[in-house]
């Protein structure tokens, strides 16, 4: 027979009852009954349990915890889970959000979405309750890709309504033959597949893509700029400047900004003439010790001049409308010198060991016919014959860790150079994760389908380069990259016990990262 007992205990604090369970035995040696008690937990005055026996308890799931918290952490922090939910609503405000951290954890096809999010926290999260099934998955992205509307109006909370933003732009192809803007374009014979273009806007101030646009793929680089810039005005961002790369620099461009009272800062390509005019414009005052400064343990410096543009062409022009200024970093100087060098000394070796060749320049490289072309190499009774041409050489020298930019800022030029640098640095992240954004088009049959399938990759970008941002504040990046940290997080799990959750124990790594990326340990 069992039946409970309740055991009082008195206390400092008052009454305490604890509930035992009895069992009844017979003892046939002794031939008489005894009592077996096992303890069941605290209890009230009445025996009903305050909490339910560990004992009794079993585990339900342990799904992973640890990635899934800190991004979500992440989205909480930086106000785009709440901005999802304002403009979305809850539920696909939140279907969106475990999507896009989805596509940072665990980037994979729709198919096997639903099969993932089992051995995950997200759901519990994100108070998601979706199955994640392909089907259910295929009819969201077209919804949203359907919602123009509430895209635009998700750009314009995320942009910055003043400073600086850099406009990047990347060529993706794609399988599907249904998307309207995949076209043949000057990449297709070397990837075999139809192509667009996307161009991605960033803040400077966060570092963070806040729009996404996407252009045929043989779309000029003037219309994407002239697009742009409307969009950044109707967005209320203004005055803005935007730090852009070589590619798009051309007089239509450069034009079009001045026409459109729009900033600009724009690098100019080395081989262009008004880059090589303003170079040599600066050899004898570039050095000088007024133009010096030091930045990043290097010697940097600044020469400032104008140029005006007239009937499509750039000149120098004191007077002129727009500012130039030309930069020197003199430790990349000295490493660039050294390898210009190296170079012309191995293509001197190379023609001394050989015989003369008329059609050799059509046998050399790129990289070896630049330095075959600063030689005058000529036909000496079948040897080369060689001398070094002294303009071209010196002109190549004068552009070592040397580039030129065209702006409208009235920065410093030291503060220009560094803002050019933070430019880049956005610009390696970028480049680092565009691979992601091929999951959001490639194989995508249905135009709505890719819309909503890209908006979910930049949300994802977007998370990863905040997470990112925050791995480098936190020195981690020195250690490890994303992948990495999300592999040593996942093995963070929690633990349904009964109908309490329960984590896991925390190792020494895994707190450490925690710490560092300042989150809190729930």
């Amino acid at each position: 027979m069992t039946y409970n007992v309740i055991q009082p205990q008195k206390t400092k604090n008052g009454m305490r009852y604890y509930l035992y369970e009895v069992t009844a035995e017979w003892d046939p040696e002794k031939k008489r009954s005894r009592q077996k008690r096992r303890y069941l937990g605290p209890c009230d005055a009445d025996g009903n349990l305050k909490k339910e026996p560990t004992r009794k308890q079993t585990i339900v799931r342990s799904p992973s915890y640890g990635p899934y918290y800190i991004l979500s952490h992440i989205a909480e922090g930086s106000g785009l889970g709440r901005t999802l939910r304002s403009i979305y609503g809850e539920r696909d405000g939140n279907r969106l959000l475990a999507l896009s951290i989805l596509g940072v954890t665990d980037p994979c096809s729709i198919d096997l979405i639903g099969e993932t999010v089992e051995d995950t926290y997200l759901r519990e999260i994100m108070g998601v309750d979706w199955s994640f099934e392909q089907s259910e998955v295929c009819r969201f992205l077209q919804r949203m890709g359907e919602d123009a509307g509430s895209r635009e109006e998700l750009f314009s909370e995320l942009s910055p309504k003043e400073g600086c933003v850099i406009f990047d732009i990347v060529c993706l192809g794609t399988d599907s033959e249904g998307l309207e803007y995949s076209e043949v374009g000057r990449k297709t014979h070397l990837t075999g597949s139809k192509q667009f273009n996307l161009g991605m806007v960033h803040s400077m101030v966060d570092g963070l893509p806040f729009c996404y646009r996407t252009y045929p793929g043989s779309v000029a680089d003037v219309v994407t700029l002239d697009t742009i810039v409307s969009d950044l005005k109707r967005m209320g961002c203004g005055p803005f400047e935007v730090v852009m790369d070589r590619g798009f620099f051309s007089a239509g461009n450069i034009g079009l900004m001045m026409d459109r009272e729009s900033g600009f800062t724009v690098p100019i390509p080395a081989r262009n003439k008004i880059q090589k005019l303003l170079i040599s414009d600066s050899v004898k005052g570039i050095e000088s010790p007024l133009n010096t400064d030091y930045l990043d343990e290097s010697s940097v410096r600044g020469y400032e001049t104008r140029v005006v543009l007239e009937e499509g062409e750039f000149s120098l022009d004191p007077d002129g409308t727009i500012r130039a200024v030309v930069f020197q970093d003199d430790a990349r100087r000295q490493v660039e010198m050294a390898t210009l060098y190296k170079r012309l000394g191995e293509m001197e070796s190379y023609l001394s060991e050989n015989g003369y060749d008329p059609y050799l320049p059509k046998k050399l490289s790129p990289r070896q016919l630049e330095m075959f072309n600063l030689l005058e190499v000529s036909d000496g009774n079948g040897e080369n014959k060689v001398q070094r041409k002294r303009n071209a050489i010196t002109a190549k020298e004068n552009g070592c860790g040397r580039f030129a930019v065209l702006t409208t800022s009235d920065l410093p030029w030291k503060d220009l150079m560094i803002q050019y640098r933070m430019r880049n640095e956005v610009e390696y992240d970028f480049s680092q994760l565009q691979s992601d954004l091929f999951v959001g088009i490639r194989g995508r049959s249905v135009q709505k389908s890719a819309e909503g399938g890209l908006l979910v990759n930049f949300l994802s970008l977007r998370l990863r380069l905040a997470l990112l941002r925050m791995m480098k504040d936190a020195k981690l990046t020195d250690e490890m990259w994303i992948p990495k940290l999300m592999k040593i997080m996942r093995k963070l799990r929690i633990t349904q016990v009964g109908g309490e959750w329960r984590l896991n124990e925390v190792t020494r790594k895994q707190r450490e990262i925690l710490n560092k990326l300042g989150l809190p340990l729930l």
